[in-house]
């Protein structure tokens, strides 16, 4: 568990993560941010404006991914969400759960702009989950993360979706919206390799955030006081499927945080990039749940644990750490 450095004296207007053992936050502090970006259960909000979110993702032989990251959005809060995929997978994802919507457009003549208006509704779209390499489809991807850019979406790229940029990295240079992406170890360190390390890609553009998923999430972004690791909770056991509950949980969190329209300000009064800021959030509170998540569900399945037992946590974690 995340230790509480500070007495409370004064107020704290700066928030920096860059090491957890010189904290100018506590853990309490930052979960009390967090908890302004949610959205009341109060009855004063209309359908859709909790979060509508977007998955691109699902083929022929990955149907489940898009699945976690969708149901993992919804459990978390989200209001609506909409899964862009292939045909062979659509009627397969459909019966996972009815409260997807899913659009089997991905591998249509005209993907693009069949799906084009339904980007118009998204507050945060999901690139990767169960997306596959076919080079037909990254065609598609491609000219939608460029239509993405120029509408300003925040955007998670994670699986395959980070395939594609680290062969074309230029995809995410002109972004002005967030943009996260989630690699594993390996996915980090080609990403890295390919345009010259964490320094690399920190200059590739300063709205560009990374959360280095392993049994230490770390986070990386243009300024190292939004910073942090953290290696509270989770389990042993590394099923399939935790990383796209990650990225669906991260986009509602994102949807929410940038909602938000607190201005955290420094000791110099000198005010944080808004956009870095939710994005730090949004991936420390994804973390954070789906890490206690897996740490439910494998005390009670063990070795057996899979990430839809995760599934039944997400109410009960989200209470603990966040509240209603």
């Amino acid at each position: 568990m995340l230790k509480n450095f500070l007495k409370t004296k004064n107020v704290i207007k700066r928030i920096n993560f860059s090491q957890f053992n010189n904290l100018t936050m506590d853990r309490t502090k930052i979960i009390q941010l967090l908890q302004k970006s949610i959205p009341p259960l109060d009855g004063t909000q209309h359908k859709g404006q909790a979060g509508r979110i977007g998955i691109v993702g699902g083929s022929l032989e990955y149907t489940g991914a898009p699945y976690f990251a969708g149901i993992a959005a919804l459990k978390v809060g989200a209001d609506l969400v909409h899964i862009f995929c292939s045909k062979p997978a659509a009627t397969v994802i459909k019966t996972y759960s009815p409260e997807l919507i899913v659009h089997p457009l991905l591998d249509e003549l005209d993907a693009v702009n069949n799906i084009l208006p339904w980007l118009e509704r998204l507050h945060a779209l999901v690139i990767g989950p169960g997306l596959g390499r076919d080079p037909k489809i990254f065609e598609v991807v491609t000219k939608l993360i460029e239509l993405i850019c120029k509408k300003q979406i925040p955007l998670i790229i994670d699986a395959d979706g980070l395939f594609l940029i680290t062969e074309k990295p230029e995809l995410i240079k002109n972004f002005t919206s967030p943009v996260i992406l989630t690699p594993n170890k390996i996915e980090f360190e080609r990403l890295c390799s390919k345009v010259n390390g964490i320094t690399g890609i920190k200059d590739l553009n300063k709205n560009i955030t990374i959360l280095k998923k392993g049994e230490t999430d770390e986070l990386y972004c243009f300024n190292p006081d939004l910073e942090w690791k953290l290696n509270e909770a989770g389990s042993g056991r590394r099923c399939g499927g935790q990383g796209d509950l990650l990225s669906g949980s991260i986009a509602t969190f994102l949807h929410w945080t940038i909602s938000t329209k607190n201005m955290i300000d420094d000791e110099n009064n000198k005010p944080i990039d808004k956009k870095l800021l939710a994005s730090s959030l949004s991936c420390f509170a994804a973390s954070l749940l789906v890490r206690s998540c897996n740490a439910k569900a494998f005390q009670i399945k063990g070795r057996s644990m899979l990430a839809t037992d995760m599934i039944e946590h997400f109410h009960e974690a989200f209470t603990e750490l966040y509240g209603t």
